[in-house]
């Protein structure tokens, strides 16, 4: 079974005659890393947004481990690892506090697994999100994505704002 199996996938918003996304398809096995690479404007964040069904395909289909993407969006998400392109975080929790919140909404299969990427990550757990700079907040955003164990990760611009050794 395919990670990700995408067939003719479009997206317009609206009445626009303009495509988002045009008949896209594509297939991900597992193990492999696809990456989406294009200017401003290409689709890249509107397929990921279409896959994550945060906004519904004018017409086609895509599965994400077998599952359909809108039919079984929640199924779907219990799998998959998410990072925004803009992470958005809860400014006044620190990061300890967020990753708690953030377990209790995803829980995590492993209870070593998330100590280790806080120390991987070198994310400072005890001061206010808010008051971290952009690339350690993004250090909380990649946190979150992967701290479930998904066996399936979808990252908009993962190591915007990280430092180069940290990339």
């Amino acid at each position: 079974m395919a990670a990700l199996e995408i067939q003719k996938l479009s997206k317009r918003y609206g009445s626009s005659k303009a495509y988002a996304l045009r008949d896209l398809s594509l297939k991900v096995e597992p193990g492999e890393v696809y990456g989406f690479l294009g200017a401003n404007g290409a689709g890249k964040s509107t397929t990921i947004r279409t896959l994550l069904n945060f906004i519904q395909p004018t017409s086609g289909t895509a599965n994400i481990l077998g599952k359909d993407i809108v039919k079984d969006s929640v199924e779907v998400k219990r799998h998959v690892g998410y990072l925004a392109g803009e992470v958005a975080l809860y400014h006044k929790m620190t990061g300890k506090q967020f990753l708690r919140f953030m377990a209790d909404l995803q829980p995590v299969k492993d209870k070593t697994y998330l100590p280790e990427l806080v120390k991987r990550f070198e994310a400072d757990v005890r001061k206010p999100l808010g008051e971290l700079s952009k690339g350690n907040r993004q250090k909380f955003g990649l946190i979150q994505a992967v701290m479930h164990q998904p066996e399936v990760l979808i990252l908009d611009e993962p190591t915007s704002g990280l430092d180069p050794l940290m990339q």
